[in-house]
């Protein structure tokens, strides 16, 4: 695996990482997300230092992440229960034909 240069712009200032090929898009997404977050939270506060802006950013999108962990987890238990229903209802049905 080779690791190459990027360079990412956030609030107008550019940044350089080292990633992986496959690393590639994921990173560039993410630090999409991240300006765009700033952006917004710099838009709304004109007179809040980068320092606040920055931290604001990152509780906002550990937030995200949390909830969307929440939301994955609830859809795992969710599956899996019907799972299970279906895997009970499969094995009487076997269990009766036999």
């Amino acid at each position: 695996m080779s690791q190459h240069k990027i360079t990412v712009r956030i609030l107008n200032k550019e940044y350089q990482f080292a990633c992986e090929d496959e690393e590639r898009t994921s990173l560039l997404s993410a630090a999409d997300h991240l300006d765009k977050t700033m952006q917004g939270i710099k838009n709304r506060n004109s007179t809040m230092s980068t320092d606040k802006i920055t931290l604001m950013a990152a509780m906002n999108i550990a937030h995200e992440m949390i909830k969307a962990q929440q939301t994955n987890q609830t859809f795992d238990t969710e599956v899996m229960s019907s799972v299970k229903k279906l895997n009970d209802k499969l094995e009487q049905a076997l269990s009766q034909s036999v």
